[in-house]
């Protein structure tokens, strides 16, 4: 699909939510002569906050933005993320698919959780209204109006739609989305299905780095952040996600390398002992060559295979 400049994927028919807003341009022209504060809303034709968040004015429309739709971490760990994850946008279970598979769907706010899978747990960000409204992409989410800073949101909130077309792809996915609030009640099976073609047709050009990865396991992130520190994360964030299950979990990882070492360490110490005891200097060269293989060469072969696993994903293969 060639790039969308400005436009959304979606025609303003097809949009989920309606609510007006007034044009920024034509903000500047009115401004010498100000609605009266008695004008009914429906007068007015147009509302002058974010759609579906009557408490945050669109002046707080940058910070609101990288509330919603950021992933800074994530975009950071890009160039080494294809170790510990699969590069497949659309690696998404669908939600009927998560419940099968025996995992809870969790709501959450932070982008940054949005697609993660912890154990049983699957996290799934709520779609904000204001990305189903078609006057809020041509004004605030158009590519060629704003900063590119901009730009990247864009990339964003089209990524973070794609994601969903993947995630709803039948009507009791629909059902599941709405018994979880992920997106709104009123919102019908017709209504969906119009909406979110387009943003199935979406490459990766489209969308911000993050979404050229689905599903995300929690366990191999913390790794991530472990090894290489990304400075959005912070000098305290030692995982992606600190808690107790969190740290237990990659504790349990963790103790099958350690204790395949310390079995092996034992093995050599055992193995030189009655070595020691032999005088034939060949067998005892032959137990230390060995040993030296079960300790060294097998951990190497592993680690390879596991870097050249990820060089072939990162690569589609």
């Amino acid at each position: 699909m060639a790039k969308i400049i400005n436009q959304p994927p979606f025609i303003r028919a097809d949009a989920l939510d309606d609510s007006r807003l007034e044009d920024s341009r034509d903000q500047v022209l009115n401004a010498d002569f100000p609605a009266s504060p008695h004008t009914p809303q429906c007068q007015l034709g147009s509302i002058e906050y974010i759609p579906g968040e009557p408490a945050v004015p669109l002046a707080e429309l940058e910070d609101f933005l990288q509330r919603e739709v950021a992933t800074l971490i994530l975009d950071e760990l890009y160039n080494v993320l294809h170790i510990f994850a699969r590069k497949l946008g659309s690696n998404i279970d669908a939600l009927h698919a998560q419940n099968f598979k025996g995992r809870r769907i969790v709501p959450v706010e932070n982008p940054r959780f949005h697609l993660i899978r912890q154990e049983k747990n699957f996290f799934i960000k709520p779609i904000p209204v204001c990305l189903l409204n078609y006057d809020f992409w041509t004004q605030y989410l158009a590519s060629d109006l704003h900063t590119s800073r901009s730009d990247s949101y864009r990339a964003m909130a089209l990524g973070f739609l794609r994601s969903y077309s993947h995630l709803i792809l039948h009507q009791s996915d629909l059902r599941i989305a709405k018994e979880h609030g992920l997106i709104p009640e009123d919102i019908t099976w017709a209504g969906w299905s119009k909406f979110i073609r387009g943003f199935r047709l979406l490459n990766n050009e489209d969308v911000a780095r993050r979404y050229h990865y689905g599903q995300i396991r929690l366990t191999r992130l913390n790794w991530a952040i472990f090894i290489f520190r990304p400075k959005s994360a912070g000098s305290r964030l030692r995982f992606y996600h600190e808690s107790p299950r969190s740290a237990l979990a990659f504790i349990q990882h963790a103790a099958v390398p350690l204790a395949f070492i310390f079995a092996s360490v034992s093995l050599i110490l055992s193995s030189m002992q009655v070595m020691l005891t032999v005088p034939d200097d060949s067998l005892l060269f032959g137990g230390i060559a060995l040993s030296s293989a079960l300790l060294v060469f097998i951990p190497v072969i592993i680690f390879i295979y596991q870097i050249s696993w990820g060089i072939l994903k990162y690569r589609g293969k």
